[in-house]
């Protein structure tokens, strides 16, 4: 074969593999940066009730699951919440009022994603039941049967990025469409790995 022609081979060659390698980089910069990423984690804290819920109950505390997916590079993330709360009623009595919920959310991150952490807001809809315990009646202590009705929340939250999990605090206002509608303000601080 001549000099000329195997020196041709082998810059062929080379392109090739430099071709190859370009794409396999390009494929996987391209990977990483529309990855997905899932969180789990929960939250607890205070909610005060409002409105027409205010007017039989007073404040009590909420805990929550959360199921989370954000892909890179975009300000919006999505959660999954599945919540308890508990309300004692005014009149000191052992009565509750119980609201079960599961909800899907939006998280917009309002400025630049930072590893010092952030302001956001939340927002979504949910499936709330609710019922009430340990109610007082003539025959003694009995619940009332769970009703599921719609509802909307919204609010504020800060996040702090930490060493393999994220802490966040957060305020939403809740409003359940049932009868009478139930109004109440979750502030709660949660942690997602």
């Amino acid at each position: 074969m001549h000099p000329l022609l195997r020196h041709s081979h082998a810059v062929q060659r080379m392109l090739a593999y430099a071709l190859v390698a370009s794409v396999s980089g390009t494929a996987a910069a391209r990977a990483q940066l529309g990855t997905t990423t899932y969180t789990i984690g929960a939250n607890a804290g205070l909610v005060v009730p409002v409105s027409d819920l205010s007017n039989f109950t007073s404040s009590g505390y909420t805990i929550a699951a959360t199921l989370g997916m954000h892909q890179a590079l975009s300000p919006l993330s999505l959660r999954v919440e599945g919540s308890f709360t508990e309300l004692p009623f005014n009149d000191n009595s052992n009565a509750k009022h119980r609201v079960y919920g599961f909800s899907l959310d939006g998280i917009y991150n309002l400025g630049q994603a930072s590893s010092n952490g952030g302001l956001y807001a939340t927002g979504g809809l949910g499936y709330f039941g609710s019922k009430d315990s340990n109610l007082q009646t003539f025959v003694g202590p009995t619940d009332t049967q769970i009703t599921w009705d719609f509802g909307i929340n919204a609010g504020l939250g800060y996040y702090l990025p930490l060493s393999g999990f994220t802490v966040y605090f957060e305020g939403r206002y809740r409003y359940i469409f049932s009868n009478p509608g139930q109004g109440m303000f979750p502030i709660t601080v949660g942690v997602s790995f």
